[in-house]
């Protein structure tokens, strides 16, 4: 998957992070952190197109690539994703997401992994369960 991805140039990312999720596996244990992760992961994909790729990126974060996405398009696919997370109780726990992305043209997926990470951040540092497309 990793190859697929490194060879992409015209496409959008997404990267989603489960907030507070250090705090899941310390208060509920690792188990329910793997069943969050999976209850996750079926409402992300629940979000998306069976042309786009989902991967899991390790531990509690996931990225989403896809192609024919305009920046307005990957806005609205980002806040379908948080509200789909947020509006419903997993395992009983509230759980959120933070999301940073890029819609781009002709770029080297590395350059657009570090820019989607760097909107991720400042979704986490501004508040958590919200988005940041640049």
């Amino acid at each position: 998957m990793k190859k697929k991805l490194l060879k992409q140039r015209n496409f959008n990312l997404l990267i989603i992070d489960i907030d507070h999720f250090k705090k899941i596996n310390d208060n509920y244990g690792h188990e329910t952190g793997d069943d969050v992760i999976r209850h996750v992961a079926k409402r992300i994909n629940n979000c998306i197109r069976s042309k786009d790729v989902p991967v899991r990126w390790g531990g509690e974060e996931f990225i989403l690539s896809f192609d024919d996405m305009n920046h307005q398009q990957l806005q609205i696919k980002a806040k379908k994703i948080c509200q789909s997370i947020a509006s419903f109780p997993i395992l009983n726990l509230t759980i959120t997401v933070s999301i940073g992305g890029i819609s781009t043209k002709n770029r080297h997926f590395n350059a657009v992994y570090k820019a989607a990470d760097k909107a991720l951040y400042y979704s986490k540092n501004n508040g958590r369960n919200q988005y940041t497309i640049i």
